[in-house]
């Protein structure tokens, strides 16, 4: 669609305040009339796009088609794929986090799989994927980024942003790099409060900024904007989503001339600061011209649309971004009526083996190698460290272990609720074994506030290395690694499937086919 055919809509004001809001919305719900009902008012009203969470694929695909089918003009959709679909729905391929990819270290591998995702969401109708994270994971107590991160430096990270962008981008599947100007040396969680880069601008342009540097060097077509302070450029410490100061290096300094979305509005780093409204008009004010999940999305559109009457600025700088997400769309091919969208979400074999590839790379072991692999007529006792009362994977792991050793073993699992007498009861209950194997399950994830194993947990595991040699399995947060005594260790910077995967594969003496 050429830009003569969509010029007409530009001069109304609720398109072009509409456009700009990206609402939540999620297959599992849209079942229910009620939210189905006040889905279809949005669409009505010309919203430009959705945040996809939650549902199966073919359920997510066709509430996809039901918007498509009722809107004036193409929804965008996009959504968090950055180590595949199952980050946000169930079902496609999951592939290791970025950090595993970039200890592998092979940028034609992050190239790939970048694209192998783009493949994967085109097929159910999502043109948008929120990734690559361009943050350096520099601080280890970081809480949310951590493993979605390719690594600790500004090199490692800027050379599998790059392939990844490309990859992604290759498929006309928008990237975006995330969270400007650098989320990683932070210590906070923006879901629960607001962040601080505590840098001098001179550190945060040499070190920060560079992954984004090499990003809008590689043409990326969209960069999410963060929700933490830094004082050094913006003295009123407010968040860089609302900060034209910070925007204006992006806009300004470095020339970025693509989309530029705020991270979700309905994080509490806003929404304990700034209302709806206001959040909504200062980040448009900032230069965002995507607003992604307000709390209430018709608000913040007749928000925008009553700043609009007020001041002539404010309308042309929304005008400007609805032309902006326009041509987003032409390019990812959402005004191409021949554009045939495939029912069919069984995905290629060839993604799970490319999957396991790179998980079994990924994987770094130190201490005595002579533990493995595990002979069948040892016994070993089980326990899982997990994070919070999500036992699938920690389960899956040991039960699969004992399939591939051919060799009983019972598991337990341990967490922070964890009693004095419950403990007590773990310790006796340990008869003679070979040797422990501890599993370690935690991850940067919205909300937790903490990846790092408790004092109470970390003397657990001591009192069990300390009766038998052990082994240590972390899947996650590879700096957990440092802070516990094992005899042997594997680390898999991830807690996919292909990784749990490729540790049994390790443990058991097996390679991937």
């Amino acid at each position: 669609m050429r830009k003569s055919q969509y010029t007409e809509y530009l001069e109304d004001l609720e398109f072009i305040s509409a456009q700009v809001v990206f609402p939540r919305i999620s297959a599992d719900e849209f079942n229910d009339n009620n939210y189905k009902k006040k889905i279809y008012e949005l669409v009505e009203k010309n919203i430009g796009g959705f945040c996809v969470f939650q549902g199966e694929l073919n359920e997510t695909y066709n509430m996809i088609n039901d918007l498509q089918s009722r809107a004036k003009v193409p929804l965008l959709f996009c959504s968090d794929f950055e180590n595949g679909l199952p980050m946000r729905l169930r079902g496609g391929t999951e592939f290791p986090h970025l950090m595993a990819l970039g200890k592998v270290n092979d940028t034609k591998l992050t190239y790939q799989i970048a694209k192998s995702i783009a493949i994967e969401s085109k097929k159910i109708g999502i043109h948008w994927n929120l990734a690559p994270v361009a943050d350096i994971n520099s601080n280890k107590k970081n809480p949310i980024i951590n493993i979605r991160s390719f690594g600790e430096t500004p090199e490692i990270v800027s050379k599998h942003v790059e392939a990844y962008i490309n990859g992604m981008q290759s498929e006309n599947v928008l990237a975006c790099a995330k969270h400007f100007p650098g989320h990683g040396d932070t210590y906070l969680d923006s879901h629960i409060t607001l962040p601080v880069l505590n840098h001098l601008e001179n550190r945060i342009r040499s070190i920060e900024l560079q992954p984004f540097i090499t990003a809008i060097n590689n043409n990326v077509k969209s960069i999410m904007i963060g929700h933490l302070a830094v004082p050094s450029i913006d003295s009123d410490s407010i968040p860089a989503t609302l900060s034209p100061k910070i925007l204006g290096i992006l806009r300004n300094e470095l020339k970025y001339q693509g989309l530029v979305v705020s991270d979700a509005l309905d994080m509490k780093a806003i929404t304990s600061n700034f209302s709806n409204s206001e959040a909504a008009i200062k980040a448009v004010y900032a230069g965002c011209n995507i607003l992604l999940l307000p709390p209430e999305p018709s608000e913040a559109i007749d928000s925008l649309i009553n700043e609009s009457t007020k001041n002539v600025d404010f309308r042309n700088y929304l005008k400007f971004s609805a032309t902006k997400i326009l041509e987003a769309k032409n390019w990812a091919g959402l005004f191409n009526t021949n554009q045939s969208t495939n029912e069919n979400t069984n995905f290629s074999i060839e993604h799970e083996k490319l999957a396991l590839k790179t998980a079994y790379r990924a994987i770094e072991i130190t201490g005595n190698t002579d533990l493995m692999p595990i002979p069948n007529n040892q016994k070993f006792a089980g326990f899982a460290f997990i994070q919070d009362d999500n036992l699938e994977k920690p389960t899956l792991f040991f039960k699969i272990l004992a399939q591939a050793v051919d060799n009983d073993c019972d598991f337990g699992f341990v967490d922070d609720n964890i009693t004095n007498e419950e403990l007590n009861n773990l310790l006796n209950s340990v008869g003679k074994v070979d040797f422990f194997l501890l599993a370690f399950f935690y991850k940067a994830k919205a909300y937790s506030g903490s990846i790092d194993i408790s004092d109470k947990l970390r003397i657990i595991v001591e009192k069990l290395s300390g009766k038998s040699k052990a082994i240590a399995v972390f899947f996650g947060n590879p700096y957990l690694a440092e802070k516990i005594n094992a005899d042997l260790k594997l680390n898999t910077f991830s807690d996919s499937l292909p990784s749990i995967a490729a540790s049994i594969l390790y443990l058991s003496g097996r390679k991937p086919i």
